[in-house]
């Protein structure tokens, strides 16, 4: 496969990112990434993948638009909230309420602190933004909004 233009195997044209996208979606995404400006350390620990993978599950997703949306650190009790006020579940459903917990505390918590995307205090329950938190801010927008106009167009 020749690496330096664009043609397969079969010498087909690949078409370019920019091919692929219409003009509005080439200006939304310049809209997005604006002002994600980030230091050059931050950016060297901040690969595609892992900000793929951290967008990558619902309860993740959750965890980074609360704590993007939020001035400082945010309780566990916050978070379980803003969950149970997204989902289906009703707010007296104490059984959905323990499963949403332990499956923040124990999966999705430690492994967003450990990629480095929040700071997470067990022991007091605290979930802190860090310098790469930012990172994810504008493919996480577009992942939800994917998710939303998927939601649309099933429902109708």
């Amino acid at each position: 496969m020749n690496t330096t233009d664009n043609t397969d195997q079969t010498e087909h044209p690949q078409p370019t990112v920019g091919e692929l996208m219409t003009e509005g979606e080439r200006m939304a995404l310049r809209m997005l990434v604006e002002g994600t400006v980030t230091s050059p350390s931050v950016s060297r620990q901040g690969t595609i993948d892992s900000i793929f993978d951290a967008i990558s599950n619902p309860g993740r997703r959750y965890v980074l638009t609360y704590l993007l949306c939020a001035d400082d650190y945010v309780t566990m009790s916050e978070l379980v909230d803003y969950v149970m006020a997204r989902t289906d579940a009703s707010a007296s459903d104490g059984a959905f309420r323990k499963k949403v917990t332990v499956s923040l505390s124990h999966t999705h918590l430690p492994r967003l602190d450990e990629e480095g995307f929040i700071k997470y205090n067990m022991e007091r329950q605290l979930i802190m933004p860090t310098d790469k938190t930012a990172l994810v801010d504008p493919y996480l927008k577009l992942a939800l909004v994917q998710q939303q106009q998927l939601t649309e167009a099933l429902e109708s």
